[in-house]
């Protein structure tokens, strides 16, 4: 997104009720967002801005703060980092300022943004986690879906989004067979990636539901962020009940 300023990001941010800082990568502040603050409720957690080229999810996770979570609020506690990394999306790049792709790293100790993680979500299980990403090559919204001991949302999920935004419908998506827009990582490929992305090691670890969500580059940033947060509509209403 051509402009776009993490300076200017971090003045929103900082407005946010919850706010607070999570470290530093470099020159730049990463924050995070707690939304609700009852013990009682379990929580979730929304990441977006992993690659700082895909604005979209780093404005959804805001849009959604600015709510302050609404009516999910009596069910769930969120926790969101709006802005995994700050210096891709102030150069308008995937990698991070190491050159590093953060996705794929979770196994590196020299990673300040992996290690902000890692002290984030340790000794902490979630309700459910969304990963905010979009796909400049895709043709339409599509979606990674991990679960145990629960129903998919997938199809579900699909069917809204369809309204707002074409599709992906082919039936390989990134190297992975995908049936209606949605990619359930074979077993094989599971293990292929285990300990290496942070979607991976959360679901290992940390959750029994993850999704990520993959909005098409080519839609406007404005739909590309209606599309995330309608996703997250379905993820949190169905987990409600």
């Amino acid at each position: 997104m051509a402009g776009q300023s993490y300076a200017a990001l971090m003045q929103r941010l900082q407005a946010l009720p919850g706010v607070r800082e999570l470290g530093r990568t470099g020159e730049y502040p990463v924050y995070a967002v707690e939304q609700g603050d009852r013990p009682d409720l379990p929580p979730a957690l929304l990441i977006g801005g992993t690659h700082g080229d895909e604005p979209a999810g780093t404005e959804a996770a805001l849009e959604f703060c600015r709510r302050s979570g609404g009516p999910w609020l009596d069910s769930f506690n969120f926790l969101v980092v709006p802005c995994l990394n700050p210096h891709g999306y102030d150069r308008n790049t995937r990698h991070n300022g190491q050159g590093v792709d953060i996705n794929w790293a979770y196994q590196r100790a020299d990673v300040p943004e992996i290690q902000l993680v890692r002290q984030l979500v340790t000794g902490r299980r979630f309700a459910f986690v969304v990963d905010f990403h979009e796909d400049w090559e895709s043709p339409g919204f599509y979606l990674y879906e991990l679960y145990r001991n629960r129903t998919p949302v997938g199809p579900q999920l699909m069917e809204k989004v369809s309204r707002l935004c074409p599709l992906n419908t082919q039936p390989v998506i990134e190297g992975q067979p995908a049936r209606g827009g949605i990619i359930v990582p074979t077993t094989e490929k599971h293990e292929e990636l285990r300990g290496q992305g942070i979607p991976i090691v959360l679901f290992d670890h940390h959750t029994d539901h993850l999704l990520t969500t993959e909005t098409p580059t080519s839609l406007s940033l404005e739909q590309r962020v209606q599309v995330q947060l309608a996703a997250l509509e379905t993820v949190v209403e169905a987990q409600r009940r």
